[in-house]
């Protein structure tokens, strides 16, 4: 049997062991997953963490907490009492409360963004400095938000898709975005809780203000603009007009239709004629297919 509580079930004990250092007993709900595999890891380590109640509830005691308690500290970890404070932060902070690194709280990417980067002071040295035989059209960084001084950017880009990130230096941008932050979503469904919290950052210092998002011209990429919790006031596409003319109809997926979900209702009125053309032709396009095009902010 694994040698690991959950990081569930550790969140729970901790919360039993400091009610227990008032009450007597500690009242779980008995179909909770966290009680079924912490009590079968009870039974192997022969701990007996309490008594049942009625049909609904378990009843955690203060002396099956202790032996369980002690038995976590003789696997490596820290006493319940403190676990929960230790575990607050890093995985580096974890593993000094637990022997699973992976019980912290934050991730290893909680605070960092990936950004572009194609200053050519930049690629030069980054060329020294790894003994390239050319240097690279463009830099990708990890970049930690909390560092960032948004003050110096006029604009913060956020790109839908990794490789067409990875490609930013290809597309031909407008000259409005020559001074900006460019940086990748994430691989989450809709973004990446360090590009979420960025954002957040960047609207709490700058306001409704410069941020802009690089999509696919679909359904879908139209609703990761439209649907986040800090809106964007512009996304970046090729002219209209080439839309029209140079779309892909098999780019057009009705299931995410953006009038299904009221998208229409949220949508930025500078973004309207967008979602018009789209559903009413049908059309879409995703970024890898407007490399040969100037784009434009709407």
């Amino acid at each position: 049997m694994d040698e690991n509580l959950s990081k569930q079930a550790l969140t729970e004990l901790t919360k039993a062991f400091k009610a227990l250092q008032l009450e007597t007993s500690y009242k779980a709900k008995r179909n909770a997953a966290w009680l079924k595999k912490t009590l079968a890891w009870c039974d192997e380590h022969a701990i007996n963490l309490g008594r049942e109640g009625d049909s609904k509830h378990y009843y955690i005691d203060r002396d099956g907490i202790r032996k369980l308690d002690a038995k976590l500290q003789s696997l490596g970890y820290s006493s319940l009492r403190e676990f929960q404070q230790g575990t607050s932060g890093d995985r580096l902070d974890a593993a000094k409360v637990s022997p699973n690194e992976k019980d912290a709280k934050e991730l290893p990417t909680e605070h960092l963004v990936l950004a572009a980067c194609s200053d050519l002071s930049m690629r030069l040295a980054y060329q020294s400095l790894f003994q390239l035989a050319e240097s690279p059209a463009q830099i990708q960084i990890e970049l930690d938000i909390r560092t960032l001084d948004l003050a110096s950017y006029d604009y913060l880009v956020v790109v839908e898709n990794r490789d067409c990130f990875s490609a930013w230096h290809q597309y031909q941008i407008p000259s409005e975005l020559a001074n900006a932050l460019v940086v990748y979503r994430g691989h989450e469904s809709h973004h990446s809780k360090a590009c979420q919290t960025l954002k957040a950052h960047w609207f709490a210092e700058k306001g409704q203000h410069g941020q802009v998002f690089f999509g696919d011209y679909d359904p879908h990429g139209m609703g990761l603009a439209i649907d986040v919790k800090a809106p964007y006031q512009h996304v970046l596409f090729p002219d209209l007009d080439w839309l029209k003319c140079n779309h892909v109809f098999g780019h057009f997926d009705e299931s995410k239709a953006y009038s299904k979900r009221f998208q229409h209702e949220r949508c930025p009125e500078n973004w309207l004629e967008l979602l018009d053309v789209m559903y009413q032709k049908e059309i879409g396009l995703r970024q890898q297919w407007m490399f040969d095009t100037q784009l434009r902010l709407y």
